[in-house]
C-alpha cells in the first residue's frame, strides 16, 4: 500500500481517502481485540486500542506517526528472505574440546 498519504495534508480529501484505505487494509489484515484497533496517531503512539472510527478521527485530527512505514500492528507482513535448501556436509573437526583444553596449558586427556 502506497504511503505517501501518510506525509500529505491532513485536511485534504486524498488523506482521508488513505487514512480509509488503510483502516480497511487494518480490519482485513490486523489483529483485533473487541472490535478495537492499535492506534497510530502521534498521541496514542500504537500503545492504545480504540474503534475504527475513533482512529480515523485520530489520524485526522492528530496525524500518523510518521516513522511507522511498516504496518506490523496493522496486518502488513515483514518481508523475511527465504532459506533456500542448503545440502548437508559432514565436516570432522577432530577432538576440538582437547585442543582447546591443551591451547589453555592443561594436559590432554
Amino acid at each position: 500500500m502506497d504511503q505517501s498519504w501518510m506525509k500529505a495534508s491532513r485536511i485534504s480529501d486524498e488523506y482521508e481517502n488513505w487514512v480509509d484505505q488503510f483502516l480497511e487494509f487494518a480490519q482485513q489484515n490486523a489483529q483485533e481485540l473487541g472490535g478495537k484497533y492499535l492506534c497510530p496517531c502521534v498521541k496514542c503512539g500504537n500503545e492504545r486500542r480504540h474503534v475504527v472510527n475513533n482512529i480515523k478521527t485520530h489520524l485526522i485530527c492528530d496525524g500518523i506517526i510518521l516513522s511507522y512505514t511498516r504496518w506490523i500492528w496493522h496486518g502488513q507482513l515483514l518481508d523475511i528472505p527465504s532459506v533456500s535448501q542448503t545440502e548437508h556436509v559432514d565436516v570432522d573437526m577432530g577432538n576440538r574440546l582437547e585442543d582447546m583444553i591443551h591451547n589453555v596449558g592443561q594436559k590432554p586427556f
